[in-house]
């Protein structure tokens, strides 16, 4: 009973002291933004599946271009220094194209402008993806220990030749990301906290009231 007196307190000590590291642990989120290659194959097969469809087929030609660029959400604990942010931008950028990346300003110039919409989709917050998973022990490798969290999200720029439709947008969203493990970004990330709270952990005697 002393024992399990002693583990009680310990294990109550130790979950107010995580609580209280968590909360006064201040996580931040930047961006980069690097443009990518659209697939040939991305717009026709996009056309097709909307003309497949009573509701959008009368309006799969107005799509005109689709363009993309990816975002690398970084979360860290601390400030990086000149020769850490050099060293994560180096890890980010293209090999061969290394103006292409930029801090928080999209490839999109960040607008919509005219008939065009911008789309981003990423991995859930209620999970790390395995992407974060080797970015972040990548980053660690290289001395980039105040990167807690890096997700890669997808940005979609379409152009339409008139103004698109809530019943085309909502039907292109369906398409471009898979609901079980990515969600729509609508605006750029500043937490990955899902606001999903875990429920208490109770202590049930089985010993001493058990039947």
């Amino acid at each position: 009973l002393k024992f399990n007196n002693l583990a009680k307190q310990y294990s109550e000590e130790s979950t107010t002291n995580l609580e209280s590291n968590i909360n006064t642990t201040i996580m931040k989120i930047i961006h980069y933004y690097r443009r990518t290659e659209t697939p040939h194959s991305l717009l026709p097969s996009i056309k097709e599946q909307l003309s497949q469809n009573s509701s959008t087929k009368d309006e799969a030609s107005n799509i005109l271009s689709i363009e993309t660029e990816s975002c690398f959400n970084v979360q860290l604990d601390d400030d990086l220094d000149a020769t850490s942010t050099e060293r994560l931008e180096w890890l980010l950028r293209e090999t061969f194209e290394k103006d292409g990346l930029r801090l928080e300003q999209s490839t999109f110039d960040g607008s919509e402008g005219g008939n065009g919409t911008i789309m981003e989709f990423g991995p859930r917050m209620t999970f790390t993806s395995a992407f974060s998973s080797n970015a972040t022990s990548i980053c660690a490798a290289c001395g980039l220990t105040s990167i807690k969290r890096l997700e890669r999200s997808k940005r979609y720029k379409f152009t339409f030749s008139s103004t698109a439709t809530p019943t085309v947008v909502s039907a292109l969203k369906t398409m471009l990301h898979d609901r079980m493990t990515e969600e729509e970004y609508v605006e750029p990330t500043t937490s990955f906290e899902s606001g999903a709270k875990t429920e208490p952990v109770l202590r049930v005697p089985i010993m001493e009231e058990g039947r």
